[in-house]
């Protein structure tokens, strides 16, 4: 956290002669929304004794970077990209309160794979939770990561629940960027992929993010259609030619989804 105080210290241009005191007012700001969950402007500058002015621009900053969302009330709160810097937000989601126990045993019952909990923020994915199976795969990804939809199982999964509206807003906001040379980079063909994943309820990266390893993923959502995010099982590529083992998989992450949404709605 102290690397992101020192970098928005630095941003503010009324303060930026005052580093220590920006320093101490980011720290406050930001403990005080980490405890709070959310809170207004007017409600923060009164707790942390400084003037909304000030409040705001640090705020906006904070926005800008990609640290703070504002909620449809008008209140702050901090955004999932806040586990990059060991926030404490995880804790505070249901999601990842609900979804991890689960998660963790879906890890357990596949031994080679890795299990993955995501949710969408600005049109990326981002990873919540990353549990090994018993053998370790070896993969680049930990919570805080971000990726884009296109080229991911889960994120694919999440965007075949989108409307075709919502679905274009990222297309145009992040393009269709090649991570290997699998990934779908034509408009047309991702969109026809996401009829095929709304058909059959999972979604498939076939070496699409990483060259060698592919992934099973399943968007989870509300029972009135808000997608809260998805769970991606993560194997080697190899093992997509196996019918048997991808099908029990799949059988095994429809299930570990199916619990973990009717744990969120009971909640």
């Amino acid at each position: 956290m102290f690397m992101l105080i020192a970098t928005m210290a630095h941003a503010m241009a009324d303060e930026v002669n005052r580093p220590i005191k920006s320093l101490v007012t980011m720290d406050q700001l930001v403990s005080t929304l980490e405890a709070a969950g959310s809170m207004r402007v007017t409600d923060l500058a009164t707790e942390i004794d400084r003037p909304q002015s000030v409040v705001h621009d640090y705020l906006s900053t904070l926005s800008a970077l990609g640290y703070v969302i504002q909620t449809d009330t008008g209140a702050y709160q901090l955004s999932f990209r806040y586990l990059e810097i060991g926030g404490a937000i995880r804790s505070q989601t249901a999601l990842y309160d609900v979804a991890k126990p689960e998660i963790t045993r879906l890890a357990q019952k596949s031994a080679t794979a890795l299990v993955t909990l995501s949710t969408e923020q600005r049109g990326q994915c981002v990873a919540l939770a990353v549990i090994q199976g018993e053998q370790n795969i070896s993969y680049d990804f930990t919570a805080g990561t971000r990726f884009d939809m296109h080229s991911s199982g889960v994120g694919k999964a999440m965007l075949a629940e989108y409307s075709s509206q919502r679905v274009e807003e990222i297309i145009d906001r992040h393009g269709l960027t090649a991570r290997t040379e699998h990934t779908i980079t034509d408009r047309d063909a991702l969109c026809s992929e996401l009829d095929h994943i709304a058909q059959r309820e999972v979604a498939y990266d076939r070496e699409e993010y990483r060259l060698g390893m592919a992934t099973i993923s399943s968007a989870l959502t509300t029972a009135t259609g808000t997608v809260l995010g998805g769970v991606s099982v993560t194997i080697p590529a190899h093992v997509l030619r196996d019918e048997s083992v991808i099908e029990s998989l799949k059988t095994k992450l429809l299930a570990t989804t199916n619990v973990i949404e009717l744990n969120i709605a009971s909640e």
